[in-house]
Formats: structure tokens, C-alpha cells, sequence
């Protein structure tokens, strides 16, 4: 059977896994407030409707089979073209393993990312059974790598990973093309934890440590003869 690599990310499977992943979301987005987000979807075709939350808005970008960035702008993801700590809240899904520069794409969310902002990056779990049915429908390889190799990506760039999840069936094959996943379907159908189809690493920015003004030195002849400010007086009684 072939299949059309252009259109992989409408299989079913793929589809249900990328749609799980922006539906449990919806608890982080609850505690992020501001003005900007960003939201990079690794395909034109990939599911885009996200929980309800309390940002303004939202840019959208969408990573095209040469790696570079379409939406609201048009870019590659290693030179994103917004101002340093632009958006409290980046979802990057799926993203960083298309990239053959990778370390340099979490660098750069990490700079337009505000202080105490929140980032979330997704990711295909190498251990889960996905990886190879991936390897057959992606036009092009994915770099898989498990979410402890980011995380120390990411805390080199100054982002502190407070929490990894999993999520998704843990097999492509426990779900028909084209429906949905069914909440009553046998327990070795689901997410076995850690075997789950993709990975979540939550992230927040640390903010800037503020740099300790240097204290002038006191004048001498102050320190002895201290007097008033100009305009000051004395009262007297």
C-alpha cells in the first residue's frame, strides 16, 4: 500500500494524537495570562484549535516540508522575526525534531519568550511504537529524540523544565484510521505512561536577575560635615 507522504499528518492515527495533545492543554492555559502567544504547528494539515485561554492573541505559524514557517509571517524557525520576550506563552508542536537545528530553534523561542513566561514543546516519543510507523508516512526523517535530551537543551537556554508528560496511545495500530479515540476502549488500547506516543516538556523563562547598582563612594567631606540638602530648613522652636 502507498501512501501520500504530502498528506501524512490527515492520517487518522496521527490526526487523534496531535488533537489529544492540544486538548490536555487546557489546565496550563488556564494560568497564563497576557497579551501575545505563539502557536508553531508542524503542518499545514495539523489539527490548530486550541483549549480556551486567556491571552489576547495568537500568532499562528505553520512548518512546511522545507522546514521553514508560514502564517502570520513568513520565516525560518532558528530566526524568528519578533522582538526579545514578545510572547508569554509558545507551543511548539512537534517542531524542534524537524529541524536539523534544533538546539538553535529552542535558543530562539527561549529569546522571544517573556520573563516568566511559559513555553510547551511536543515531541515524538522514540521508545513508543509510532517511530516506525512514522518512519514509513513522514516525507522526510524526524529527528527522535526522548524528552530528557531536551530538557537539557532547553536549560541551556535558560529555561527551567518544571514538569514532562506523556500522552497519546502508545500504538498508531490500536486505532482504526479516521475515528477517534474511544474513552471505552480496552485498557491496552491507551497511554501506557511513559510509552505514550508523544512527549510534553513544560517550561517557564526565568526572569532576569537585576544587576546590583555599584554604590558611589561616600565624599569625606560629607562624612564629616553632613548638611542639608539645597531648600532643606531647620525649624526651630
Amino acid at each position: 500500500m502507498s501512501f501520500d507522504q504530502s498528506r501524512y499528518h490527515e492520517d487518522g492515527p496521527l490526526t487523534t494524537l496531535l488533537q489529544r495533545e492540544l486538548s490536555m492543554l487546557g489546565p496550563i492555559l488556564d494560568g497564563v495570562f497576557g497579551v501575545w502567544g505563539l502557536h508553531v504547528r508542524p503542518h499545514t494539515h495539523a489539527p490548530s484549535a486550541l483549549p480556551p485561554h486567556l491571552l489576547s492573541a495568537m500568532v499562528e505559524l505553520t512548518q512546511t516540508p522545507n522546514g521553514s514557517l508560514i502564517g502570520h509571517t513568513r520565516c525560518e524557525p532558528q530566526s524568528l522575526p519578533f522582538a526579545s520576550e514578545s510572547f508569554k506563552l509558545v507551543i511548539a508542536q512537534h517542531v524542534l525534531e524537524q529541524c536539523a537545528e534544533g538546539d538553535e530553534v529552542a535558543a530562539e523561542i527561549a529569546r522571544v519568550l517573556a520573563p516568566e513566561g511559559v513555553a510547551l514543546f511536543f515531541g515524538f516519543n522514540p521508545v513508543s511504537l509510532w517511530r516506525p510507523w512514522l518512519a514509513r508516512r513522514a516525507p522526510r526523517d524526524l529527528r527522535f529524540r526522548a524528552a530528557g535530551g531536551w530538557r537539557d537543551v532547553l536549560i541551556r537556554s535558560r529555561l527551567d523544565v518544571l514538569q514532562i508528560r506523556y500522552s497519546g496511545l502508545w500504538s498508531p495500530w490500536a486505532i482504526s484510521a479516521g475515528k477517534r479515540e474511544d474513552a471505552a476502549a480496552p485498557a491496552w488500547t491507551r497511554s501506557f505512561g511513559r510509552f505514550g506516543g508523544s512527549w510534553l516538556l513544560l517550561a517557564r523563562k526565568r526572569r532576569s536577575a537585576l544587576t546590583p547598582l555599584r554604590l558611589a563612594a561616600v565624599r569625606s567631606d560629607l562624612k564629616l560635615k553632613p548638611s542639608l540638602v539645597p531648600g532643606a530648613r531647620r525649624e526651630c522652636a
